[in-house]
């Protein structure tokens, strides 16, 4: 892999991890963090750029480009079929579920999770990554937001095994439907490190907002998958 490919894949792992959520640092400066030149660097960024990732505004500088994910009718899961991955895969003989947690962290909410958790300012919610495997192969990456005022005490120990399990069998709450949306995507720098992809592979990407029974939205989530290992049942919701 070239230098310049292999430095993009980097800043884009630092925009995933939300080291940078707005502007980046000048060409400069991440020539010198890189210990290269700043034309390795623009080729790097025009890299990005190509892949929607940053935009390049002459004058201002580099700054990160929201993900748009393209909105058909938001399909609507039942609750009674919405149970988490672990749940999913149980009964289908294909092996052992292991969970690698790839980040997990506690933050103040942005502007974004306040409007669709229905929080205060300032609350606090865990930013969860967690790479699923099925016999110790990738199967999905999960990015996982949750408030910690609805859903207290989630450890490592608890994102080992079914965060689900633990908010029923715990928690005592009962889980209500879930609104996804899917869509395809290009796989990023991380879907390369945790799900096997090469960098012009398909990935299936299922964002998600879910509410408890009682109607209180406790999660929002993205799910990727790679192409050849993706699996959704659809249902049809009669309105």
């Amino acid at each position: 892999m070239t230098k310049y490919i292999q430095i993009a894949n980097d800043i884009e792992r630092k925009i995933i991890r939300k080291e940078y959520v707005n502007r980046l640092p000048t060409e400069q400066k991440l020539a010198n963090e890189y210990n290269t030149s700043r034309v390795v660097i623009s080729k790097a960024l025009k890299w990005l750029a190509a892949k929607n990732t940053v935009e390049t505004v002459v004058g201002s500088g580099t700054f990160v480009k929201e993900r748009k994910v393209f909105q058909p009718k938001i399909q609507e899961i039942p609750a009674n079929l919405h149970d988490g991955f672990y749940h999913s895969m149980q009964g289908k003989g294909e092996g052992t579920i292991h969970s690698h947690i790839v980040s997990f962290s506690i933050r103040t909410a942005d502007e974004e999770e306040i409007k669709k958790l229905h929080l205060k300012p300032e609350s606090k919610v865990y930013d969860i990554i967690r790479q699923r495997l099925v016999e110790n192969h990738p199967r999905k990456l999960e990015y996982t937001i949750m408030p910690i005022e609805i859903i207290p005490g989630i450890t490592k120990d608890v994102l080992h095994k079914s965060i689900y399990s633990y908010i029923q069998n715990e928690l005592g709450l009962e889980i209500g439907k879930a609104n996804r949306v899917i869509s395809a995507d290009k796989a990023d720098a991380y879907d390369q490190d945790y799900l096997d992809c090469k960098p012009d592979d398909a990935v299936l990407s299922v964002h998600q907002i879910a509410f408890l029974k009682d109607g209180r939205p406790f999660e929002i989530s993205e799910t990727r998958d790679r192409y050849d290992r993706a699996e959704y049942i659809l249902f049809q919701v009669k309105n």
